[in-house]
């Protein structure tokens, strides 16, 4: 999912007496309540954009986390701005359920970006992926969204991607042959990969992750596009013996990006072999 920063789409539920409990309960100033205005109000586009029917009422910690890593892996956020834009997340999701405006309290096991405590990410799981596909109960999507990710393609690109473009760039018959039979064509000849019964694409990853859920324990590891992405570049900066030119042509990013890929792998990045 594609984040906005600007023209926003529509208010956040409750916005206005979320700000008069932040000036009056809270007393705090109209700066600080415009940074947290912009905060809820990033989130909520997001969260609206990948929704048909946004409900503030199910939100939930997945929903969350996504937005997080997608501050982080699109706009290329800094940990302390991360960390803010949850804070603000924290004081209207607490103000929400404090009067009963939401039934649960979805970022209760959410903590900030750490700057000391390293994250765990699996790498090198590309190849893999022939034996992945054989696994019981696998999800298709998960499938697909791991080959599309694997062959360099970004979050954004992933859900409009057409079927004979993802078999043109692999080589493994098996594999093929596995996304061929597990693709609805609608009555194209050349279909999204993943498609709505109308034939058309998703907007966004919200959906399908949530059916994919169970195959996030299944391989331990989490499946949503953005970190799926982060997976792939640090399996790529793991190989050492690659030039920054290499690495710049495979993951499609300008040498600012590069910098920043590998600062954040060699301070931030715990990389564990993803095995079966």
């Amino acid at each position: 999912m594609i984040l906005m920063m600007g023209g926003i789409k529509m208010a956040f539920p409750y916005k206005n007496q979320f700000n008069l409990y932040c000036k009056n309960e809270k007393k705090l100033s109209t700066n600080t309540i415009d940074l947290a205005n912009k905060s809820v109000n990033t989130f909520w586009n997001y969260y609206a954009t990948g929704s048909d029917d946004p409900d503030i009422n199910i939100v939930n910690e997945t929903d969350i986390r996504n937005f997080l890593d997608s501050l982080e892996t699109e706009l290329k956020f800094k940990k302390n701005t991360i960390n803010k834009y949850l804070s603000h997340l924290k004081m209207y999701f607490t103000y929400l359920y404090s009067h009963q405006f939401i039934d649960n309290y979805p970022i209760l096991t959410i903590s900030g970006r750490n700057f000391s405590r390293k994250q765990t990410y699996k790498i090198n799981w590309m190849d893999k992926l022939p034996q992945i596909a054989q696994i019981d109960n696998i999800h298709p999507e998960t499938i697909k969204f791991m080959t599309a990710i694997s062959l360099g393609y970004k979050p954004t690109e992933v859900l409009s991607l057409r079927l004979n473009t993802l078999l043109n760039g692999l080589k493994d018959e098996g594999l093929k042959q596995y996304l061929k039979n597990h693709t609805e064509f609608h009555g194209s000849d050349n279909p999204y990969i993943i498609s709505k019964k109308d034939g058309g694409h998703y907007a966004s990853d919200f959906h399908i992750v949530q059916n994919i859920q169970p195959d996030k324990k299944l391989l331990g590891m989490p499946l949503t596009l953005q970190a799926l992405r982060l997976s792939y570049v640090y399996s790529i900066l793991s190989d050492s013996k690659k030039t920054d030119e290499e690495l710049e042509k495979i993951l499609r990013v300008n040498k600012r990006s590069l910098v920043y890929y590998r600062k954040n792998f060699l301070l931030y990045v715990n990389a564990e072999e993803f095995t079966l």
